[in-house]
């Protein structure tokens, strides 16, 4: 997995980045993850003052998540749980895919040609 972390204008800290590491090295565990791009935007003017942008490329559809809070390490960790919940609905979506297509028993014959 690659992950690219893009700070913008707002200065991260070592803990910020070992969590971002962390919960998407776990994540690339449970889902196959090609790379990760994190960007963390600073608003001086705007309220919810920091915004924090995921995208992870996976095989299929990429996954997408932005959320913002009064503190940079509360976005991160929301954007964070918003990819984790898409990641989980996605695996439950294709495990109930995947059992409605198992073949159903096939029915005794009779022994009656018709």
């Amino acid at each position: 997995m690659k992950l690219i972390l893009e700070p913008g204008n707002t200065r991260t800290s070592v803990a910020l980045d070992r969590l971002i590491e962390a919960r998407l090295v776990a994540l690339a565990e449970r889902q196959h993850v090609d790379e990760a791009v994190v960007r963390l935007n600073d608003d001086r003017e705007g309220s919810p003052r920091y915004q924090a942008n995921i995208l992870i490329r996976v095989p299929g559809p990429d996954i997408h998540a932005v959320a913002c809070d009064h503190t940079l390490r509360v976005a991160v960790q929301k954007a964070i749980a918003a990819v984790e919940e898409q990641v989980v609905a996605r695996q439950a979506r294709r495990r109930r895919r995947l059992s409605s297509q198992l073949q159903q028993p096939a029915k005794a014959r009779t022994g009656r040609a018709w």
